[in-house]
């Protein structure tokens, strides 16, 4: 047997969203499948043209991949569409590829975007978690592509289930459907929603439609809605560009896969392994060889964030070994959320990629700041990988604490003083019983509160000292010493030790 896969898009002219939407897909597919032969196709014909023209590139159509992959010999292809909707552009992809049934003794499709219930789910939990942070209070429209066909109702669906997951004023309108944006500024103003408004692509990618028709000066959606009394701000990115949304096409084609190749004949390694590589806690300096080691050795890095400009793990290593770049990086963030199986089904998902590298026989490296077995992501891969028996390690890194408590200048405990290690974004009161040292591990998120509860505490009578060291080691460091200013220490990654005299 001989593997295929062939991933198909309409395409963009624009080099730039190519490259961070259709071409990341393609290069995770070769990460996690590496004994395939991979060929991307451009469904349309127009796009192909203007590629040729513009950038001397021979894009190739559905039917000349599926050629291609007669010549090299393959036998068993499975075709990723990254269409969004099973419209008529996947429709008509998929008739294309029914006349090449009978050249390969298997062809199978996997779905578009959206077709099962919990792709929609899954959908709106990528892109709101990708993008709360900077809608904030502000209305959500996305541009849709919108089509003729009956799939153009899928997108009312989307905007229902994001409604639900986010709890926040969310729209859809299309270009070419149903709903407009004109229909969508009549329910928003229906809806009295807030006039500040973020306006991004709902699409695969962010080309001629979303610089144009979305972000266009005139006869914009935009342009509309600053018509209408409302001020727009253009976020232009492809839905590509998002991991987790990537990761829902990759789960999709994993459910081809799985079959497809396995009725091949194909034999699953399982020797792969997987590590969970400390960094340190900021300060390149504070790695371990064996990190350093590790890392060259493994033939992938998962990294636990967006996109590695926002993975401090990352930013920490590239300092020390910057072929890092080079490695084939796949961006998996992991949720900040405590709802169990929220959080679980994650996890879940993160780990299928993970497991689909390791019985290729790859060996991989996830990055964690510190050191893996303190409050790291890292440990939920850890388990499952090891409860399916791959090989797992953990390369040790130097916590953030003892870091900080060089930084300070100062032991974290002596003789019989207790040491107690506080993950400071859960209950931060209850330890305040404790004596000896606490450590408050990224306390950014409710240090207003600890430190009004230890303001309570030294009002009360009990003596203390207390220090907090924001981003230690990083470019961003800051030291406070004292509660007055501990109060005025922000940031995530903000450790804060408390010494009691009792």
């Amino acid at each position: 047997m001989r593997q295929g896969i062939v991933i198909v898009s309409f395409g963009t002219t624009y080099p730039g969203t190519r490259h961070k939407n259709i071409e990341a897909i393609t290069r995770q597919v070769r990460t996690v499948y590496p004994e395939a032969v991979i060929a991307e196709a451009v469904s349309s014909e127009t796009v192909r043209r203007a590629m040729k023209q513009r950038e001397c590139i021979d894009a190739l159509g559905t039917e000349e991949a599926l050629e291609y992959m007669k010549a090299q010999g393959v036998t068993h292809v499975a075709v990723l569409p990254t269409h969004v909707l099973d419209g008529i552009e996947n429709n008509r992809m998929k008739e294309n590829i029914v006349k090449y049934e009978s050249d390969f003794e298997s062809v199978k499709v996997a779905d578009a975007l959206l077709a099962r219930d919990e792709d929609y789910v899954n959908i709106a939990k990528a892109v709101w978690e990708s993008l709360k942070d900077e809608v904030g209070d502000k209305t959500l429209v996305f541009m849709g592509h919108g089509t003729e066909h009956a799939a153009d109702a899928d997108y009312e669906r989307m905007e229902k289930v994001l409604r639900e997951y986010s709890h926040h004023n969310i729209y859809i309108a299309t270009v070419e459907g149903s709903v407009t944006i004109e229909n969508v500024i009549t329910h928003m103003n229906a809806d009295n929603a807030d006039k500040c408004v973020v306006l991004t692509p709902f699409m695969l990618v962010a080309g001629d439609h979303a610089n144009n028709d979305m972000a266009g000066e005139e006869d914009s959606f935009a342009s509309k809605l600053a018509d209408a009394g409302y001020d727009a701000e253009c976020i232009i990115r492809g839905m590509g560009e998002y991991p987790a949304v990537r990761e829902v096409y990759m789960e999709h084609l994993r459910r081809v896969t799985e079959k497809l190749f396995a009725d091949g004949g194909g034999e699953t390694k399982r020797n792969g392994t997987l590590y969970g590589i400390g960094v340190g806690p900021g300060n390149p300096q504070l790695m371990t060889l064996e990190a350093l080691n590790i890392m060259k050795m493994c033939d992938i890095i998962i990294l636990p964030a967006v996109s590695a400009d926002e993975c401090h793990a990352y930013r920490i290593v590239e300092q020390v070994y910057e072929d890092i770049k080079n490695k084939p990086l796949v961006c998996m963030p992991f949720p900040m959320i405590k709802d169990e199986k929220k959080l679980e089904h994650a996890h879940m998902r993160i780990y299928e990629t993970i497991k689909d590298c390791l019985e290729h026989g790859k060996n991989v490296g996830m990055l964690t700041i510190g050191d893996p077995g303190i409050y790291s992501t890292y440990m939920y891969m850890h388990r499952r990988a090891a409860a399916d028996g791959h090989n797992v390690r953990i390369i040790s890194g130097v916590p953030s604490f003892c870091a900080v408590a060089a930084r300070l200048g100062m032991a974290l405990g002596e003789k019989k003083q207790e040491i107690h290690i506080i993950p400071a974004s859960y209950d931060v009161k209850e330890p305040l019983q404790y004596g000896g040292t606490c450590v408050y591990m990224k306390s950014g998120r409710r240090l207003k509160e600890l430190t009004d509860a230890l303001a309570e505490q030294k009002a009360g009578g009990r003596a203390f000292e207390v220090y907090a060291v924001s981003d230690c080691g990083m470019p961003t460091e800051k030291v406070y010493r004292g509660l007055e200013e501990v109060m005025c220490a922000e940031g995530y990654l903000t450790t804060v030790i408390v010494k009691y005299a009792d």
